[in-house]
């Protein structure tokens, strides 16, 4: 690009990123601004000989809004040259120190978008709610007030209207403290749940004969041993398992590991005594096999 395209640039973000135009813009020493379109969403950036001045973005001013219009990667930009502004409100004067930092920015949330689920994923709140000593700030708020169980998370973002990186920080929170969580995982997590819990009752019980005392047998393992609420969303029809949609508010990884051990261990007592410890222990290694585990832990 020369120097009289520079005179009336429109470009496509994706294409040539702001950290491009700002070197390239430094480099000429140009006067004026750059206009970003991103979502329905407008900032501005001013430069004066190159060197930026002012930047606006959202309810942010200065370096932080200029942070978070260079993370955006989706959006139009256009630059007016010998547009200038009276606002001083970026005071890092030393553009190559502002690009530097615009890459430790891009670093750290590139590292949060992989803890994240994709951006078409749907986030629902868990129905234990706030649990104790969490502290939540007024973003924390603003996101689960916003999080219902239909909207994905590029709706969420455009919604919260927050910086990017703060909309990434407080998802990676809340997922991390389980009080909001990806619906299709949890989804993947009641299906899986469902085959264990028929798994068992196939391994130990026969069907049209016990299967049923079975199946009340492994609920009443999980409601006796602190899993009421999962327990109480369990039925049993038509020989087998089946529960309630809304277990995936309450039903998580970690819970999950949890009574499945629960249960291989009472499952394979229980049968101890009624098949006798030689057959028990081969229903049992069969079981394990076929839940692909080889001691009845993870």
């Amino acid at each position: 690009m020369d120097r009289e395209d520079l005179m009336d640039l429109t470009a496509n973000i994706e294409v040539f990123s702001g950290t491009a135009l700002i070197k390239l813009i430094s480099q000429e020493k140009r006067t004026g601004v750059l206009y970003f379109d991103i979502s329905g969403e407008n900032g501005e950036l001013y430069f004066i000989d190159g060197v930026p001045v002012h930047a606006v973005y959202k309810s942010l001013l200065g370096e932080e809004a200029l942070y978070n219009i260079m993370l955006e990667h989706q959006g139009n930009v256009s630059f007016k040259n010998n547009l200038a502004t009276k606002e001083h409100t970026i005071q890092n004067i030393d553009t190559a120190d502002l690009l530097n930092q615009i890459e430790k920015r891009k670093v750290e949330f590139n590292n949060l978008a992989q803890q994240l689920p994709p951006f078409d994923a749907v986030l629902e709140k868990r129905a234990d709610g706030i649990g104790e000593n969490i502290n939540l700030r007024k973003a924390d708020w603003r996101i689960i007030r916003i999080v219902d169980g239909k909207k994905n998370i590029k709706t969420l973002i455009k919604e919260s209207r927050l910086p990017l990186l703060e909309v990434y920080k407080t998802l990676e929170y809340l997922i991390s403290k389980k009080m909001i969580f990806d619906k299709s995982q949890s989804e993947k997590l009641k299906q899986e749940f469902i085959i264990s819990l028929n798994n068992i009752l196939e391994a130990f019980s026969i069907k049209g004969a016990n299967a049923k005392d079975w199946a009340l047998s492994l609920i009443d393992f999980m409601m006796s041993n602190g899993y009421e609420t999962i327990g109480g969303m369990i039925k049993y029809a038509n020989d087998g398992f089946y529960t309630d949609d809304s277990i995936i508010k309450v039903l998580d990884e970690e819970k999950l590991k949890k009574i499945k051990v629960l249960l291989y261990k009472a499952s394979f007592e229980k049968a101890t005594g009624d098949l006798g410890p030689m057959i028990a222990k081969k229903k049992y290694r069969e079981l394990l096999q076929k839940e692909g585990v080889s001691d009845g832990t993870f």
